[in-house]
């Protein structure tokens, strides 16, 4: 596992494939084995980043999300105090926004 934490390390700091192969070539690495960490590593690291990516873009949904019921709460009192038409177009309008936001 030492091993692999070290080839993870080395794609962590954005080093080139020959580099990383080199690197590993110094610290007593055979070719079999540069081989399957370096691919391990790849899959570890993408897996990593996909992951980071994913939960990034749901936080940003999500706030978009709330803003949006917060404003059509707004609108709703406005409703309720007679600026009904201005209200429900701006309802109408702010749920497109969502529904199209979550797909």
């Amino acid at each position: 596992m030492n091993k692999l934490d070290f080839s993870i390390s080395l794609r962590e700091k954005g080093i080139d494939s020959g580099d990383i192969k080199k690197k590993m070539k110094e610290n007593g690495f055979e070719d079999s084995e540069i081989q399957y960490y370096l691919k391990k590593s790849d899959e570890i690291f993408l897996n990593q980043y996909i992951q980071y990516k994913t939960s990034k873009s749901k936080k940003n949904n999500r706030s978009i999300k709330m803003i949006a019921l917060v404003l059509s709460l707004i609108l709703l009192t406005g409703v309720f105090f007679g600026y009904a038409t201005i209200g429900l177009i701006g309802l109408f309008f702010m749920w497109t926004l969502v529904g199209y936001s979550s797909y």
